[in-house]
């Protein structure tokens, strides 16, 4: 990653690491999670894993948070530990990966001449940095092993289990990897996606990024989520959040995501509107997500929030509007956030 950041934004990233601005919270899993002057990181030699709160890094993909804990990292005496544990964890992984490969295909023939339902899918999903669209890496594993290999090229993939092609599954040399070969919750997935590509649309526009990730538009997504769902391993990675299960509404008044205090005054009255921190905005304001909950707007909620949104906040992060006493019941008419 350090390779991605320009110069002047790594000076300033030494700056702040100078300046004892990162603090380590935790390593788990093969992931660090840090603070880096009060904005939250998790790191990962896995670069689709790397991720920071901060603005700057959801347009570009880096920031002067990353900088400082990647200089952190690779020249303080404690945080060269770190990484070294990190990179040890990482080439364990996959040692031990390739080591069991052969003794599970051993087992796989003596147990089973041609395994059915023998390879299962997993999804992981990330807010990508600089579009927000959210988008889904699909892998491949065998049953019950809990190792998966990412699918790279998923509009191929689908052709190669289409056609009963050969494929390579880690170290496995699959001769004949079908839609039988699959669990149930996987062949379920793989129809839907055939579905999509069948549909005569632009493969473009579900298969992004040279067909590495899955996107679903607004019109599959919640179809498409839930489908992802019941493969074996599902997660959704989020800020310094993951979920392993997300819930589909449509917004009501109960979720309490926006807050609106109207006090009223001899000549006018004043309306208050708060909002809870950390509520995501998805697909142009047609969807809000907050703590693992996926709420459905309406048209009259989507240009509600359009315009919550335009209003100037004041010093104390507040947002106010004043209006004649004759208005009151007609703003209380649209206020359905």
């Amino acid at each position: 990653m350090a390779k991605l950041i320009p110069g002047k934004v790594r000076i300033e990233g030494v700056a702040l690491y100078e300046t004892g601005k990162v603090d380590i919270i935790k390593e788990k899993n093969n992931r660090l999670y840090a603070r880096v002057a009060e904005e939250e990181l998790r790191y990962s030699l896995e670069d689709d894993l790397v991720f920071c709160a901060c603005d700057f890094f959801q347009k570009r993909g880096y920031c002067v948070h990353l900088a400082a804990l990647e200089h952190f990292l690779k020249n303080d005496e404690c945080g060269q530990e770190i990484l070294q544990s990190l990179e040890e964890g990482h080439e364990e992984k996959e040692a031990v990966e390739t080591k069991v490969t052969l003794g599970g295909k051993f087992l796989d023939r003596i147990l089973s001449p041609k395994a059915e339902r023998a390879y299962e899918l997993s999804a992981v999903g990330q807010v990508e940095a600089g579009t927000n669209r959210i988008l889904w890496t699909l892998r491949i594993g065998q049953t019950n092993s809990q190792k998966y290999y990412v699918i790279r090229d998923i509009p191929l993939f689908l052709r190669i289990v289409e056609q009963r092609k050969s494929y390579m599954i880690g170290k496995i040399y699959e001769e004949s990897l079908s839609w039988e070969s699959f669990d149930e919750a996987s062949q379920e997935l793989l129809t839907f996606l055939r579905g999509l590509m069948e549909e005569g649309q632009a493969p473009d526009l579900f298969f992004q990024n040279q067909g590495r990730h899955l996107f679903f538009p607004l019109t599959f997504f919640e179809q498409g989520v839930n489908l992802l769902m019941t493969l074996p391993h599902f997660q959704f990675d989020h800020q310094v959040d993951s979920y392993q299960t997300l819930l589909f509404q449509d917004l009501h008044a109960d979720a309490n995501l926006f807050a609106f205090t109207v006090t009223a005054y001899s000549d006018y009255f004043e309306m208050e509107i708060s909002e809870s921190p950390r509520v995501n905005v998805f697909y142009q304001g047609a969807v809000l997500f907050h703590k693992g909950q996926v709420y459905f707007l309406t048209d009259q909620q989507m240009r509600l929030l359009k315009e919550i949104k335009a209003l100037p906040v004041d010093q104390q992060g507040k947002k106010y509007l004043q209006f004649d006493s004759s208005d009151r019941d007609k703003l209380a008419s649209c206020l359905t956030l």
